[in-house]
């Protein structure tokens, strides 16, 4: 699974921006270009990767790790 993983990374690494877009919004429909081409490349291929993972079956295999420096939740305050 990892392999699998890893060479999902690498190839999606040549992928250039607009097709980045274009896998996620194939993915998440509801996705709006002029909202993903807020993020950076890194940004969207983390969450395509995230995409495609959330499509395989789940089982004692179906293991996705939240990258390092991602958050878990993420909250904001209003400015008073």
């Amino acid at each position: 699974m990892v392999a699998q993983m890893t060479y999902e990374s690498e190839r999606l690494g040549t992928f250039t921006m607009p097709q980045l877009v274009e896998q996620i919004i194939q993915i998440n429909p509801t996705a709006k270009t002029s909202y993903l081409q807020q993020f950076g490349r890194g940004e969207l291929q983390e969450y395509l990767e995230h995409l495609l993972h959330a499509q395989r079956p789940r089982g004692r295999d179906a293991v996705w790790a939240r990258p390092v420096e991602g958050h878990g939740i993420i909250f904001a305050e209003a400015a008073d």
